[in-house]
């Protein structure tokens, strides 16, 4: 069992990641005049892969209301990184996709990041990364779940 204080050094080298990678991407968006929430829109899909989303998807993954989607997706649109078409099997469901300026600021923004990770990557074996990646799989679940708990939490508070 791991001691309290190799928890704490754990958890704080996590939360210092955290923040650094927070900082990179503040700054990131703010070279090409974007927000981070954009970045944050676009990352989403970029994960979506070629289906898209639909901004109902894009706004819940990213916690907003739908004026706020709808603004954010406005924007994006105006600035040439995503596109809005009608559904192809529901015309009344909105799709939305990047497009390709967005992907080559994408790779412009990240491309950096990406090639110091990888750097850093190439010090630990191929088991070293397995126990990582399982490690930070779980670490996002356990998060989830405390943040659905105060979810929780807060709904009951509401109904008192």
């Amino acid at each position: 069992m791991m001691s309290y204080q190799s928890q704490l050094m754990l958890l704080t080298a996590m939360r210092e990641f955290v923040l650094e990678s927070d900082r990179y991407v503040d700054r990131a968006a703010a070279v090409h005049g974007l927000h981070r929430t954009h970045l944050n829109a676009l990352g989403f899909l970029v994960g979506s892969g070629p289906s898209g989303s639909t901004p109902g998807v894009l706004g819940h993954a990213l916690n907003l209301s739908s004026p706020a989607v709808t603004a954010l997706v406005d924007r994006l649109e105006k600035s040439g990184h995503v596109t809005r078409k009608r559904g192809t099997s529901d015309r009344r469901q909105v799709e939305l996709a990047m497009t390709d300026s967005a992907r080559v600021v994408g790779r412009q923004l990240f491309g950096p990041l990406s090639e110091h990770l990888g750097h850093a990557l190439e010090n630990y074996s191929p088991e070293e990364l397995a126990l990582v990646e399982r490690f930070l799989r779980e670490m996002t679940l356990a998060t989830a779940e405390a943040k659905n708990n105060l979810t929780a939490v807060s709904d009951s508070t509401l109904d008192d």
